[in-house]
């Protein structure tokens, strides 16, 4: 593949996917070499080659070369930028990756803010260019209210580091519900208005609590990324146009983000992108409000055209 160039700045009318995933056998190897104790899960993907649901092969790629791949992949389903979420700590295989996608594909970096040395990796990995962090408290088991958590969002707010918190229903099956209201971040969101806190998935089956949470924090915004199909177990009986509207309504939409949660061992989702767009068109919102929505939020939230 060819080297990549500088990526441009984001134009009106481009689309950028602020939730996506970068999975391969050297980041997983990276990852076990350091912690024997890891996850069964990626030991047995880096065992088998093969991740996610439908237990797809995982790309076997260096960082340049992925960095490479990644935006060839993301340009063919007309998407601008993308935006990673890690769920690997400290890499250096992601810290690679980013150098080489040269602006086409940033990353949020995972970072744990239960450690003692959690403010110090997020003054280094913003250092080395993450445009914020993934939190994951209800995969890793823990509540972004609990005390051990201040110093970390101390720095945060004095990084200004926007962050993505996954809450409500995950695929991961040693995920714990008990962590999975959006409530809990209400403190935290109200103590440190600097940070911008997005909720993934429009709160995966908490869309209420992450609105009535909106409502209270004019910090706190909305991703639309997955598949959404927590609207399947919903009593309310949304359609998308009715989660979309009813996010817009109450948070405005600047404060609404575009993702489709597509990882790397299967194709892009092209089809998330298509009903969504398709979406936020047939519920009557402006060319303008659909442009911050699409491309818009994202740049300015994680400062992605900088």
């Amino acid at each position: 593949m060819t080297p990549l160039k500088p990526a441009p700045v984001t134009r009106p009318g481009d689309v950028v996917d602020t939730h996506t995933h970068m999975f391969s056998v050297p980041l997983f190897a990276e990852f076990i070499a350091s912690n024997p104790d890891a996850n069964p899960r990626f030991k047995r993907a880096l065992q088998e080659r093969k991740f996610g649901k439908r237990n797809e092969t995982l790309p076997d790629l260096d960082a340049s070369t992925m960095a490479e791949w990644y935006a060839q992949r993301i340009h063919d389903a007309g998407v601008a930028k993308a935006l990673v979420v890690s769920v690997i700590e400290d890499s250096q295989y992601t810290r690679d990756f980013l150098v080489a996608a040269r602006g086409h594909v940033h990353a949020l970096a995972y970072v744990d803010p239960r450690t003692p040395y959690a403010a110090a990796l997020l003054e280094r990995e913003m250092a080395a260019g993450f445009k914020g962090v993934k939190l994951l408290p209800v995969n890793r088991s823990y509540r972004l209210s609990d005390p051990a958590c201040r110093p970390f969002f101390e720095k945060a707010a004095e990084l200004k580091a926007p962050m993505i918190v996954h809450y409500g229903v995950t695929v991961d099956p040693t995920g714990d519900m008990r962590y999975a209201d959006p409530t809990d971040l209400s403190p935290v969101a109200r103590d440190f208005p600097e940070i911008t806190f997005v909720i993934a998935h429009f709160g995966a089956g908490y869309l209420h609590e992450a609105l009535r949470l909106c409502y209270q924090c004019k910090n706190v915004c909305l991703d639309s990324s997955g598949t959404n199909n927590w609207m399947d177990y919903d009593p309310n009986g949304y359609t998308l146009g009715d989660v979309f509207l009813r996010s817009v309504t109450a948070l405005g939409p600047e404060r609404v983000l575009f993702g489709t949660d597509s990882g790397t061992t299967a194709p892009y989702r092209k089809w998330i992108k298509h009903q969504q767009l398709r979406t936020l068109e047939e519920i009557g919102l402006s060319e303008k409000d659909r442009d911050l929505i699409a491309r818009g939020n994202a740049v300015r939230v994680f400062g992605l055209d900088d």
